[in-house]
């Protein structure tokens, strides 16, 4: 006769609880790297140095003296490709964090803020199956007087 369950018996809920726990530590660690990652660039021969975060966006900007030789659209130019630069340097750095948590990131993820509404997304997802998994085992032990 066939369990109550239906196939659903054949879970090894431990296995895949175990396999849940080990994959939000994994989140939460790659989480706290991707938050630490700070973006480093340099232009106008190392006179300009420029550095951005995933919260904060431009936490530096230092100017040498020695930039204020140039024009001021050349100094414009030069701090404007030193932000694209050090916020490009933050995507690698973070794309390599999540892609080494989780085994590879879709090249479409590389901007952080979508990767991390898509994490978001995923983990309301998993948060949702599992209470549905969760009601669905409570209902069948009640129904079976456990």
């Amino acid at each position: 006769m066939e369990s109550p369950l239906g196939s659903f018996a054949n879970i090894d809920v431990e296995a895949f609880l175990r396999d849940s726990q080990q994959r939000a530590s994994r989140f939460a660690t790659a989480q706290k790297e991707a938050a630490a990652v700070v973006g480093r660039a340099t232009a106008a021969n190392g006179h300009i140095v420029v550095e951005c975060t995933a919260q904060g966006g431009v936490t530096r900007l230092d100017i040498d003296p020695r930039a204020k030789r140039m024009s001021v659209k050349e100094m414009s130019e030069a701090i404007l490709a030193a932000i694209r630069d050090a916020d490009a340097d933050l995507q690698r750095q973070v794309s390599t964090i999540m892609g080494d948590s989780f085994g590879g990131l879709d090249p479409a993820l590389a901007d952080p803020d979508t990767a991390l509404a898509k994490v978001a997304e995923a983990q309301q997802a998993f948060d949702s199956m599992m209470n549905d998994a969760m009601g669905e085992l409570d209902r069948l032990r009640r129904k079976l007087g456990y």
